[in-house]
């Protein structure tokens, strides 16, 4: 099995490191070509989310506001698995304007308000 590139590793509010890998940053970017340069509000969104989310499978979803992104104002959304207390990895990440049907999957963790 090929060793995949890593680009970043952060904590996530369990305390977990995360990866982002390169494969899975191409991912990304392929999938969602407005992303591309918005590594840092990615790694941003894991470490400080405004809340976590019970994702469709296994994963969990941080999701953070941002006011200014070259779209104007958006959340972002980053799934990430947590494999064990040592490790985890990013699935993938979008901008979005609603999280209205995300948010109904259930909030596991709030930031206070």
């Amino acid at each position: 099995m090929r060793k995949r590139k890593v680009i970043a590793i952060i904590h996530s509010k369990n305390g977990v490191p995360i990866r982002l890998t390169e494969e899975r940053w191409e991912h990304i970017i392929a999938s969602h070509a407005d992303m591309k340069d918005n590594q840092k509000l990615v790694l941003e969104t894991i470490r400080e989310p405004d809340m976590i989310l019970r994702g469709a499978t296994d994963e969990l979803r941080a999701i953070k506001f941002f006011s200014e992104t070259h779209l104007g104002p958006k959340y972002i959304m980053v799934a990430y698995k947590e494999l064990s207390e040592k490790d985890g990895f990013i699935v993938t990440a979008y901008k979005t304007s609603r999280i209205d049907k995300i948010v109904k999957r259930g909030v596991i963790w709030s930031k206070r308000r």
